[in-house]
């Protein structure tokens, strides 16, 4: 119930938005932009989420966020580690809607704010856009300490809880495999960089979720530095 309330707070801020509005934020520090496609058409009865834990360290050795595909669910969605996430789900309003997590469990977490700018989907779109603010995730007196992030994307048809249920889904790496399955990107804040899956030697495959509308078969992270 809270986090429908703190969500209900967000989408009545920013009410009236033109397509691509102003998500909040401090001053214009790095911005990030992020983008994943689909094999086809978004299902608005699914929920699609980056996954991102920002780092004062150059290469974290410590493990960035990864999918959670089985019981016990936890939160449903992400394991590892992971400080926030952009969710999109027609659910709420707007449809995307960045959070923090309040505990390291993973367990609790909360509406903070909205992306920079989005790409509102429409009915047979394929590709998701969006852009933050390194301050929407950072503190703003610190960004400069900050030197990297790591990030995931997620797919999937429901976000179970407790120790039954299913989902289907889809993350980087290629979730057919045990190997494929743990993988996570981490980028460099301090310098500009176009990242993508080609970039990354095809990381996410295409045709490794069974059902297409959350196969994931590109992405991409723009790092602009100020």
């Amino acid at each position: 119930m809270m986090r429908f309330l703190v969500a209900l707070l967000v989408a009545i801020a920013v009410c009236g938005c033109a397509r691509f509005p102003s998500g909040g934020g401090g001053a214009r520090t790095t911005r990030l932009i992020f983008t994943f496609t689909l094999a086809q058409a978004v299902n608005q009865n699914f929920v699609y989420i980056v996954a991102l834990r920002p780092s004062t360290e150059d290469s974290p050795t410590t493990q960035g966020p990864i999918p959670v595909i089985a019981p016990p669910w936890g939160n449903g969605f992400v394991a590892g580690n992971c400080t926030h996430f952009v969710r999109w789900d027609v659910t709420q309003a707007p449809d995307y809607l960045l959070y923090a997590f309040q505990d390291p469990d993973l367990l609790n977490y909360i509406a903070v704010g909205i992306p920079v700018s989005y790409h509102l989907m429409e009915p047979g779109d394929r590709t998701f856009r969006f852009e933050l603010d390194l301050t929407q995730i950072v503190p703003e007196a610190m960004v400069d300490n900050y030197k990297s992030i790591q990030i995931n994307f997620l797919t999937m048809d429901n976000v179970p809880q407790g120790q039954g249920g299913s989902k289907i889904w889809d993350a980087l790496g290629d979730g057919r495999t045990p190997g494929g399955i743990n993988q996570y990107i981490t980028l460099p804040l301090k310098v500009s960089g176009f990242y993508d899956n080609a970039r990354f030697q095809d990381l996410e495959p295409n045709g490794d979720c069974v059902d297409p509308s959350l196969d994931m078969i590109d992405w991409s992270v723009e790092i602009r530095p100020r």
